[in-house]
């Protein structure tokens, strides 16, 4: 250490940092000024918070931007915050800097509290490698004496964080109450969506056995994978097990994983400060992956990120935000051939796929297809019910309906504008092709064995007569042949006497 303080030196300092309204550059100036004084290895400066939390802002001079937040009372800086007294440490095992990330070369440590008129801005650390190094109460002196000649700088760095934090403050207060007046939207619009969730209709076994699972699940606060075709109605199952759990009263958001670039994806989900993401906008509620499978691979990582560690980043911002989040993805195939091709996470998927639900096809459940198409036909129909005939339903049954209950949702709707009679015919409908259903037959392998026409027809007739019991006027009318015809080929095999009719 410098036997004097450089007076020229600080002044021009302070002259320096009266200029600057950028905390990351004051700290920056003023680390670089100690460390040039003393001469050690580094010299450090935490930036201090309102709420006693610290952060790393300058390292021997450099600007360091994004490191992370250390919690109230925790590490060194934390310590001298709290306490608002400095504190020195001449040795490696000092339980304090235990919760402290330093380079282990150090061996001695002083951090001193930048005191503006009662409020800590943050403290100085000087770090030394010396083993001979031992810091004691005249090199806090020197920190003082050099803190005492930025008096004037110091108190304008205390009025402009104040004003800083004070419109960030308001800042979040607005947010917050634009985030409440949202949420009484969400809560006001629950009897639609209520209402919307009759669409989730059937008495089908398929649509029972569903709905029994979806009742049971949603008490439960694990991730659902739910597996269907488009237009099976997954996005309205997700809507209904998050209705039914107890995370009801906050929001429900769905993101198309497949509809938004990368780019557009991270933002959507993360956000930043200003643009609020999904994820901290669902917080205590549910999140709903469309088409998860087409999520990229650098989003997977951060949302399995979120899953394990209950912790949010911003876009914009490397301290983390904890949240509360359930996860219902949806997709249209399995997604064990994405994780083969690896094009999917394993872990996330595993994570994900922790309750899986299969939900049918309008063709598995045709039985509900007369009630579903009554119900889209009448939803916005404000005269007379409409009816479907039995003919016009087996019409529908017949089809083999590729996009599900969307496309029967749109036939119906434009049924109820163009057709004013009160019952609805076949001759109504759209052409449907009807469905054809292949049928698999199961191919019986015999082992072949070369034999005459003779041969061969002889072992069909004594089948034959086997299969009908002995009866020849029975075997004789199968084989298309008269009774005498039989009995002449039987004898010529020698199994019976020769008759003539």
């Amino acid at each position: 250490m410098k036997s004097a303080l450089d007076l020229s030196g600080v002044s021009k300092l302070s002259t320096e940092l009266l200029t600057s309204l950028d905390e990351a550059v004051f700290f920056g100036k003023v680390t670089d000024f100690v460390k040039d004084h003393f001469e050690e290895y580094k010299v450090l400066a935490y930036r201090a918070y309102a709420d006693g939390s610290t952060q790393l802002v300058a390292d021997n001079g450099e600007e360091i931007e994004g490191s992370q937040l250390l919690e109230k009372g925790k590490g060194l800086s934390g310590y001298v915050t709290r306490t608002k007294r400095a504190y020195y440490s001449n040795s490696q095992r000092d339980p304090l800097l235990a919760t402290t990330v330093r380079d282990e070369c150090v061996q001695s440590e002083l951090c001193v509290p930048i005191n503006c008129e009662g409020t800590i801005l943050g403290t100085i650390h000087i770090q030394s490698i010396k083993e001979d190094r031992k810091f004691s109460e005249d090199d806090i002196q020197s920190v003082m004496e050099i803190l005492s000649h930025l008096e004037n700088s110091l108190k304008n760095m205390r009025l402009y964080l104040i004003a800083k934090n004070l419109n960030k403050e308001l800042q979040q207060k607005i947010e917050e109450k634009e985030k409440e007046l949202k949420n009484r939207t969400v809560i006001a619009s629950k009897k639609d969506e209520d209402i919307a969730d009759i669409e989730l209709i059937g008495r089908s076994e398929a649509m029972r056995e569903l709905l029994l699972k979806c009742e049971k699940v949603a008490k439960e606060d694990f991730p659902v994978l739910l597996v269907g075709n488009s237009g099976t109605g997954k996005k309205l199952l997700a809507r209904k097990i998050h209705n039914m759990s107890e995370r009801k009263n906050a929001e429900c958001i769905n993101v198309h994983c497949g509809a938004l670039t990368e780019q557009q994806l991270d933002q959507e989900l993360f956000g930043t400060e200003r643009n609020i993401g999904v994820i901290e906008r669902a917080n205590g509620g549910t999140v709903v992956l469309n088409n998860v499978g087409e999520m990229p691979i650098s989003i997977q990582s951060k949302i399995l990120r979120v899953i394990l560690t209950g912790e949010l980043f911003r876009l914009d911002s490397n301290i983390p935000m904890a949240v509360n989040i359930r996860f219902i993805s949806t997709v249209k195939n399995d997604l064990n051939k994405n994780v083969e091709e690896g094009t999917f996470k394993e872990e996330l998927f595993y994570r994900l796929n922790i309750m899986n639900m299969k939900v049918p096809s309008l063709r598995e459940r045709k039985e509900d297809i007369k009630l579903l198409s009554e119900h889209f036909i009448n939803n916005s129909n404000s005269q007379d019910a409409k009816v479907l005939t039995n003919k016009a339903v087996e019409k529908l049954s017949s089809y083999g309906w590729p996009g599900n209950i969307h496309e029967l949702k749109n036939m119906m709707e434009r049924l109820a504008i163009l057709v004013s009679d009160q019952f609805i015919d076949e001759g109504h409908l759209p052409n449907l092709e009807a469905e054809v259903e292949e049928v698999q037959v199961e191919e019986t392998i015999e082992d072949f064995s070369e034999m005459s026409l003779h041969e061969l027809e002889r072992l069909h007739i004594c089948r034959t007569l086997d299969h009908l019991s002995g009866n020849k006027t029975k075997a004789a009318k199968s084989l298309g042949i008269t009774v005498k015809t039989l009995y002449n080929k039987l004898h010529s095999y020698g199994l019976v006497n020769s008759r003539t009719e």
